[in-house]
């Protein structure tokens, strides 16, 4: 019995790793949009972010250089959305954008 338990964990823990995870913004406004950004776990270390983690937004314009921090954005995670009737495999994250400050420089690459 212990083996079939151990199984099934090992089961929805393997099925749990194919979630896709997309980003929505949450504007001034209060409006959300689809951010139009898919990730998996495995771009959060393995964790499905929570709310009031941050995230350095992986994406920067092909022209701008990466390692200025003007360049950069950080999202906050405001919100989680789960729907396992209609979609099991899709969660959404609901961010707050803004630009990383001076004591947050440390948390973009440089060099």
């Amino acid at each position: 019995m212990r083996n079939l338990s151990n199984m099934v964990q090992s089961i929805k823990a393997s099925h749990m790793l194919n979630v896709s995870i997309r980003i929505h913004f949450k504007r001034p406004t209060g409006q959300i949009e689809d951010g139009q950004q898919d990730f998996d776990l495995a771009s959060f270390g393995g964790f499905l972010p929570s709310i009031g983690d941050m995230i350095l937004d992986p994406g920067v314009l092909a022209s701008l250089d990466r390692r200025q921090r003007q360049n950069r954005r950080m999202w906050t995670v405001v919100g989680r959305v789960f729907n396992p009737r209609d979609n099991a495999d899709y969660i959404a994250l609901i961010v707050e954008e803004r630009q990383p400050n001076e004591r947050e420089d440390c948390f973009v690459p440089y060099g």
